[in-house]
């Protein structure tokens, strides 16, 4: 008989989250289980034991009030309805919501639940970026969602503590299961040249990169107040990715005179490439879960700075590359010093890189074996 396993969230998106959401579900199937899962429109991904289910949606665009309310309404009645066709073995939640949307199915079909916390709490959903009302109700379900689930696994220990102290949770509910990168081969001197040539920048420029989703939370407009005050005119920013936050971005960037040394890429599919070609790396985010941008960043061969949030230092261990996300002025020094001491810059770069192997693993199997242990000892 085939292992059936229920998952849901509501659409593939840009990003760490879904990147790691995949990875999950392709952990499963190359154990040769088989996934269902629920969802508004079909992920960009295919395998024979991939079977989607997709919840017929009334409304084009996938956010706002109207979508989210219709959403966390019809969900749970569907996969309610899925379970009674279906014998799931297993429901495997992208977030804690989600664990609330499943509820019903895993009580219908007496199944083990496990969750993954891929982020600090209450910041699991879509939804209160875009309406603030439903922000509320998003966090009854996130609490449901808790402790309705069987295990909850976090991809860091930060990440872990914090849902332990918001939830008074048993800590032996809470397992870690870091995020891993690979080791791309690469030339960086090759890499350099072409983001030199894309750009049109002078070959002497000093490249400072920025990666993800451009939102509130990244704190770009405090890297790019930063970065105007810094000494060096040969520096650049480079910002790659896209998001809400664009205009106001380009405007602060304006106002501050350094619109032609700030650069937006927008979203791009060689995003670790252009950090290999650059000369530094800057991660100012007010909360992260385990960053991806900042895991793929170790192995491009630039130092890391980082803001001094738990989940950045527990990648980047080093106190010399961390700052505090409200104060300029530590940034400002650190950029400097990397920009124009040598001996600092190379220190920085040895210790990012140590730091980085800490996370080159077999992430699938380890992933899977906790599974399969979380299965027996609930049988």
């Amino acid at each position: 008989m085939i292992f059936k396993v229920l998952t849901i969230y509501y659409k593939h998106r840009r990003g760490g989250f879904c990147k790691r959401f995949r990875l999950k579900i392709e952990a499963y199937l190359k154990t040769g289980w088989q996934v269902h899962y629920i969802a508004v429109e079909p992920y960009p991904y295919q395998d024979k034991n991939l079977i989607p289910h997709i919840l017929p949606c009334p409304f084009q665009k996938h956010y706002g009030i109207f979508f989210w309310a219709w959403f966390f309404s019809m969900a749970p009645l569907y996969a309610l309805l899925l379970g009674l066709r279906n014998k799931f073995q297993l429901i495997s939640a992208a977030t804690p919501v989600y664990a609330w949307i499943s509820g019903p199915v895993k009580w219908l079909r007496k199944a083990p639940m496990i969750t993954l916390l891929f982020t600090k709490p209450q910041f699991t959903t879509d939804c209160h970026d875009d309406y603030r009302s439903l922000k509320n109700f998003e966090n009854i379900m996130e609490r449901w969602g808790v402790h309705w689930s069987d295990k909850l696994i976090a991809n860091s220990f930060a990440c872990r503590k914090s849902w332990i102290q918001r939830y008074h949770l048993n800590p032996d509910k809470v397992e870690v299961h870091t995020n891993h990168i690979d080791a791309p081969l690469f030339k960086k001197e090759e890499q350099r040249q072409k983001l030199i040539q894309e750009f049109d920048l002078p070959q002497d420029s000093f490249v400072i990169t920025s990666t993800g989703i451009l939102e509130p939370h990244k704190n770009l407009d405090f890297l790019i107040s930063a970065f105007s005050r810094i000494r060096s005119t040969r520096a650049v920013l480079m910002l790659i990715g896209g998001g809400e936050q664009l205009p106001h971005l380009e405007k602060e960037a304006k106002v501050l005179g350094v619109t032609n040394r700030v650069i937006f890429t927008g979203w791009r599919d060689n995003a670790r490439e252009m950090v290999q070609g650059s000369d530094l790396f800057v991660f100012p985010s007010l909360w992260e879960g385990m960053s991806e941008s900042l895991l793929e960043a170790t192995t491009c061969k630039v130092p890391c700075l980082v803001s001094n949030i738990p989940e950045n230092t527990e990648v980047i261990r080093n106190p010399e590359q961390h700052f505090n996300p409200n104060k300029q002025d530590e940034l400002i020094l650190k950029l400097n010093r990397c920009i124009e001491e040598p001996g600092y810059y190379e220190e920085l770069l040895i210790q990012t890189e140590t730091d980085g192997n800490r996370f080159k693993f077999d992430w699938e199997n380890e992933f899977i074996e906790k599974i399969r242990k979380f299965i027996a000892d609930t049988i």
